[in-house]
């Protein structure tokens, strides 16, 4: 790699900098390309590749539409789906509504399934939203696997990282199948797409348009430009393309969030403590569990076991900086570093007293969690990857391995038979009905009902057709 990243610099003719610059320059760029390894050539038969690709896909997709909240999903519509989404699908040129901000930014990902969505009949409306947030997720699991593969060697280690992406219970409540939330598994897919080392043209281009949507979906990604602008370190024009997708999304970002305003969701002031308390247990022990376990072990034995889970996680750490070398040490730090620093923003900029922790009910706004447990997961597994050659670590990292899979399984288990995610108000074929009567009545607009309550609509009949 570090000859490959010297014979692009190299070369210079004699007005350029001095030879030792170059060589100094040269040594820099090869080390900061060795941060971003290329994954091994698959030995598998291309076919067998793309079936295994089709068959996560097609396992993926069911399983979030066919868990209890996932049922649920498929005739409930919740919050900014319909009442902002859908109706601006409904109501504004398709271009237009791509470009216009929502909460002070652009989310071209909702807008562009909502316009999708808004082709077919009203009635197929709640569970054609459900089906775009899953396919999207499902592909963007595909996409994590794909990318991981220069940084993860063991495959058992690699699927379940991708599988965590469709899996995890923190991703399957509040965030199950709704667009307005995919933001979070949109900054997550862009973090690895920053990472990816494609080695095609199509893969390339693909994962240019998956930043380039994700930017232009999540302002958070903003915080990713250390990672796209580090990638100017690696050679050939079709790595700068993926910092070319994410530059140009991050522009546009900019631009909406700039002349955009955003209404605060609360004006208490932040307690810093209280916040701090709230992400340790929103993020090192809903990863594992769920959210609405973690209420209940919080009304148990209050904030012990995420200190507990928060030291187990560090001590992989450890083994990973031990072991991992240059690439996986750096991407363990920088997985918690965004772990940390995501639970804190959304906390800190949204904070009000229902992100205190109580003696009762579940974890509230779950959807905070989604993205700092998943990077927080993935420190995980890279520290899990390699199994070192000392016997007692070797036996460590093996009983490690045993003991997360068998909290992660459980926690995915206990989490179906959950009230977590499902929606059980007016089902939409009912308010569809409704809406047509309303229309053939002769009235202007149909009353759309979804949830939670207070967002309901009134959509025009003009534009129903």
């Amino acid at each position: 790699m570090q000859n490959e990243c010297n014979a692009v610099i190299v070369g210079g003719d004699s007005d350029g900098p001095p030879s030792s610059e170059l060589s100094r320059w040269s040594r820099w760029r090869a080390g900061v390309a060795e941060l971003f390894p290329s994954a091994e050539p698959v030995r598998a038969a291309r076919g067998w590749v793309v079936a295994g690709y089709f068959a996560a896909f097609a396992a993926a997709v069911p399983y979030l539409l066919l868990i209890p909240g996932g049922r649920s999903r498929l005739n409930h519509v919740w919050a900014e789906d319909g009442s902002r989404f859908l109706l601006d699908a409904y109501t504004l040129p398709w271009a237009s509504a791509l470009v216009t901000p929502y909460g002070g930014y652009l989310h071209s990902v909702p807008r562009l399934a909502a316009e999708l969505v808004s082709q077919l009949p009203l009635s197929w409306a709640a569970a054609g939203l459900a089906i775009s947030a899953a396919v999207l997720r499902a592909g963007l699991a595909l996409l994590v696997f794909a990318a991981s593969g220069g940084f993860l060697r063991s495959l058992p280690v690699r699927l379940a990282l991708a599988a965590l992406v469709v899996l995890a219970p923190v991703g399957n409540a509040e965030a199950l199948n709704n667009l307005a939330n995919f933001h979070w598994f949109a900054l997550y897919g862009a973090f690895w797409m920053l990472l990816w080392r494609p080695a095609s043209r199509w893969a390339s281009g693909l994962a240019t348009v998956v930043v380039f949507v994700a930017t232009t979906t999540s302002p958070l990604a903003f915080l990713l430009a250390p990672l796209a602008l580090a990638r100017f370190a690696l050679p050939g024009w079709r790595q700068r393309m993926i910092t070319l997708g994410f530059c140009l999304g991050a522009g546009a970002q900019l631009i909406a969030v700039l002349l955009a305003t955003r209404v605060p969701y609360s004006s208490v002031p932040v307690d810093m403590k209280g916040a701090a308390l709230a992400g340790l247990m929103r993020v090192p022990l809903v990863a594992f569990t769920s959210s609405e376990d973690t209420a209940r072990i919080y009304r148990l034995l209050d904030y012990w076991p995420a200190v507990v889970a928060m030291v187990f996680v560090l001590c992989l750490a450890g083994v990973a900086l031990r072991w991992g070398g240059p690439p996986r040490r750096a991407l363990v730090v920088v997985a918690i570093g965004y772990s940390v620093l995501f639970i804190s923003l959304a906390l800190m900029q949204n904070w009000q007293p229902a992100l205190y922790m109580t003696r009762t009910g579940i974890v509230d706004a779950q959807r905070y969690s989604v993205a700092p447990c998943l990077f927080l997961l993935t420190a995980v597994a890279v520290s899990l990857d390699r199994v070192p050659r000392a016997r007692w670590a070797r036996l460590g990292v093996v009983a490690a391995r045993v003991a997360v899979a068998a909290v992660l399984l459980t926690g995915i288990v206990r989490q179906l038979p959950m009230s977590a995610g499902r929606l059980g108000g007016v089902p939409w074929d009912q308010t569809a009905s409704t809406a047509d009567r309303d229309c053939a009545q002769g009235n202007p607009a149909a009353t759309i009902r979804q949830e939670p309550a207070g967002w309901d609509f009134q959509l025009p009949c003009d534009t129903l057709g």
